[in-house]
């Protein structure tokens, strides 16, 4: 086979909502994956997939799939509290993982992660897909090379009351099943749940544009059901920018940056992620005093991050986000969470 037709061959953990909007789509379409098995422990719901997309193994045990030959890297789809026990199984089985995010559901079972990866050799990566937004990827390839040092920023994340509304008419009903898993136990909150479910993409995305974070002094305020959390983030380059992450707002799903360089400014309005539409970026180059905004076609960032999954193992690259940026963002988070309760300004540290 030439390396042009090697193809990773992935098994999917978990056949819930985001699999079917998001991961059994993409890995019809990555030109360099066979998905080759799928696993639930709800049968009914696992074998109609199965069936729907050609796959030709079905396994009902994550253990019967993690020891089969035939599977080089697993995708696995299932709730937070899972995360943790099913990666460390799949790399001591010899597997690569590439895991939904957040991470883990806490800051110890992430480190579970980060010790097994050492261990065993094999290769995590952290489902953050707007890491492969083309639009952000420009937006990052300008933000490095464009703006000069970047003194401002700002970065916002705010679910919207459309939200389930959004999903129908996109992706249209999603299948459950009463003999799906679900966690004994929550994050035991409402507050907590939402910074690990969306802040995670709002805080992987402020690492990614401006680097490591390293103290924070976190808000919130409350209107009924409706909470957003305001924070000052401090960077290891010495500059302070704020961020805020709100659930839910009565609008369209509103999420983006600004971030002000010495020799430019960058905007970027960022879509909701089912639509499969790139970031709108006004990138201001001040020594042309233009502004420039990128085009693309093929935009799936579902897709595009499962091709970069399978590239980086079918190729012996790194993967990104892996296991320690997985880490570092739940240290952020974990951080905003104590500063809330406290009042505190925190540090940020480990990892």
């Amino acid at each position: 086979m030439s390396e042009v037709d090697r193809k990773l061959r992935l098994g999917l953990i978990g056949t819930g909502g985001i699999a079917q909007i998001a991961h059994l789509p993409a890995a019809k379409k990555a030109k360099n994956v066979e998905l080759v098995a799928i696993c639930d422990i709800a049968t009914d719901l696992g074998r109609t997939l199965a069936s729907k997309y050609g796959v030709p193994k079905f396994h009902s045990d994550a253990k019967s799939l993690l020891k089969s030959d035939e599977v080089d890297a697993v995708l696995i789809a299932v709730a937070d509290q899972f995360h943790a026990e099913l990666t460390v199984d799949a790399l001591e089985a010899g597997k690569h993982v590439l895991v939904e995010k957040p991470l883990a559901s806490s800051i110890d079972e992430c480190m579970r992660i980060v010790d097994a990866v050492k261990r065993t050799g094999k290769k995590v990566q952290m489902g953050c897909m707007k890491r492969f937004d083309p639009g952000l990827q420009f937006a990052k390839r300008f933000s490095d090379g464009s703006l000069g040092a970047k003194f401002a920023s700002h970065f916002w994340y705010c679910d919207s009351a459309f939200h389930s509304e959004y999903v129908h008419t996109h992706v249209g009903e999603i299948s459950y099943s009463v003999m799906s898993r679900r966690p004994a136990t929550g994050y035991g909150n409402s507050g907590i749940a939402i910074i690990m479910g969306h802040g995670v993409h709002l805080i992987d995305t402020v690492r990614w544009f401006k680097g490591e974070i390293t103290a924070v002094t976190a808000k919130a305020s409350k209107a009924g059901e409706n909470i957003s959390y305001q924070a000052v983030l401090e960077f290891a380059d010495g500059t302070t920018g704020t961020m805020q992450l709100t659930s839910i707002v009565r609008m369209d799903w509103f999420e983006g940056f600004h971030i002000h360089g010495e020799n430019g400014s960058l905007v970027v309005q960022i879509y909701f992620p089912y639509w499969r539409r790139p970031a709108k970026v006004l990138a201001y180059d001040n020594s042309l005093r233009e502004y420039r905004t990128p085009a693309e076609g093929d935009t799936d960032p579902y897709e595009r991050q499962l091709e970069a999954f399978a590239d980086a193992i079918l190729n012996d690259k790194p993967t990104v986000p892996n296991e320690r940026d997985g880490l570092a963002d739940e240290l952020v988070l974990f951080s905003i969470y104590e500063s809330v309760n406290s009042g505190k300004r925190m540090d940020v540290s480990g990892g």
